[in-house]
């Protein structure tokens, strides 16, 4: 199996991925439900680990942060399952310093809807922001 990705594929897990920074979903328990899978658990940049529960409980109640996104890179892990991986800038506030991190997901497609398995934000030093990629 060839580990290229198709064009419309990593089009519509970047929108997936983008949505879960929306606040419209980030307050909503039936969207993160949807978009998160049973299974999913998340290392954040700072080394904690989150499943499914701890986010549909914490995420709800969160002020959401301003976040950038940006260098989208994915490929297929094996069918059904997607490897998406960007930078990402983000800060609490506008007053805030902004934070660098390498992101990677995993999105596996389970009864035709793709669901984040996995997520993990590693800090990094600080790139450039292209602001309309």
């Amino acid at each position: 199996m060839s580990n290229k990705i198709k064009a419309d594929l990593l089009q519509q897990l970047i929108e997936l991925e983008r949505q879960l920074l929306e606040p419209s979903v980030r307050q909503s328990s039936e969207m993160l439900a949807h978009l998160l899978s049973d299974d999913f658990y998340e290392i954040s940049a700072n080394g904690l680990i989150f499943n499914k529960a701890h986010v549909m409980s914490r995420l709800p109640d969160e002020k959401v942060p301003q976040f950038y996104n940006q260098a989208f890179n994915g490929r297929m892990l094996s069918e059904g399952l997607a490897q998406l991986s960007y930078q990402a800038a983000y800060r609490r506030s506008v007053k805030c310093q902004l934070n660098y991190s390498v992101r990677m997901s995993l999105w596996r497609l389970e009864q035709q809807s793709w669901r984040l398995v996995f997520h993990q934000g590693t800090p990094c030093g600080e790139f450039i922001l292209h602001l309309d990629d």
